[in-house]
């Protein structure tokens, strides 16, 4: 009974150990991430104030503004002198890219799964698809626009179109690439094609599917803003637009920095629900 207690110890201990190394492990990277921040945004703010700097580098604030003027500007917007004027823009840009993703996500993972089930099917539909995949998205920008007008609706199919392949190949290539032998094992428990499907094609498909997801948010966020930049009087791309048209160095990379924050929320909250549905995932369990 002893020895069955300290083995039972013996294997406790490293998990616990490991456990109580988890907090300080992510205090020191976001201590470094902080600090190369820091030091790049120090050095940004110093070097574009030395004069030799400016005369003779591109480090010169009229083109790429100052740290320090950039958060003015981001104050005035949300709480100084012209609060509430980044709201309106915020909810658009994010609004249509959210709706954006889950309609190319949801359309994407149920054509590459229905695909990787009936090959005979996905070889009728491929050349379509490659020539459709080989266009390139911003051109058709303009064709959008031209169809669909100056609202919600071209930002949301443009970042449809710019979306759904990426999902498309990953949910197929999930569907597909499944051990034999996995499939073989379900059907000799007695298994029906049903069964495997929702037990292990969607899985593995799924988690291929969210593989993706990051690089998913990042292209429908481009191709909103992208869209914006087409007669959209709200949004983030029309305040790139518009600090263009201004030169307005400050206005354009308050609007980079706000876009960059958007980025690394979305795909935070991605990586979140990633997790939580795929729980029985070995990075996970490992982690």
């Amino acid at each position: 009974m002893t020895t069955t207690n300290a083995g039972a110890l013996d294997t406790a201990l490293p998990e616990r150990s490991l456990m109580a190394r988890l907090p300080w492990r992510r205090l020191s990277i976001l201590a470094g991430q902080i600090a190369l921040l820091a030091v790049f945004l120090g050095a940004w703010q110093v070097l574009t104030g030395i004069d030799w700097f400016r005369k003779n580098t591109f480090l010169d604030p009229f083109f790429i503004s100052r740290p320090s003027l950039i958060a003015q500007k981001l104050y005035d917007w949300t709480l100084g002198k012209q609060a509430g004027f980044l709201w309106p823009h915020l909810a658009s840009t994010v609004g249509a890219t959210l709706l954006g993703l889950a309609v190319a996500v949801v359309t994407g993972y149920v054509a590459g799964l229905t695909l990787s089930q009936n090959r005979a099917l996905a070889a009728l539909f491929n050349p379509f698809i490659v020539a459709l995949n080989s266009l390139p998205r911003i051109a058709m920008v303009p064709l959008i626009t031209m169809i669909f007008g100056l609202g919600l609706a071209s930002k949301v199919v443009t970042a449809w179109f710019i979306v759904f392949f990426l999902i498309f190949f990953n949910a197929f290539k999930g569907g597909v690439n499944i051990e034999q032998h996995l499939i073989n094992f379900c059907r000799t428990l007695g298994g029906s094609n049903r069964q495997i499907t929702w037990t292990v094609r969607i899985p593995n498909s799924l988690a291929w599917t969210f593989a993706a997801l990051p690089n998913a948010v990042s292209f429908s966020l481009i191709g909103v803003v992208i869209s914006e930049f087409v007669g959209s009087t709200t949004g983030m791309g029309y305040l790139i637009t518009t600090a263009l048209a201004t030169m307005n160095a400050s206005d354009m990379f308050a609007t980079i920095t706000v876009l960059g924050i958007i980025g690394i929320v979305l795909v935070t909250l991605i990586s979140m629900v990633e997790r939580r549905l795929l729980h029985w995932a070995p990075e996970f369990r490992q982690s």
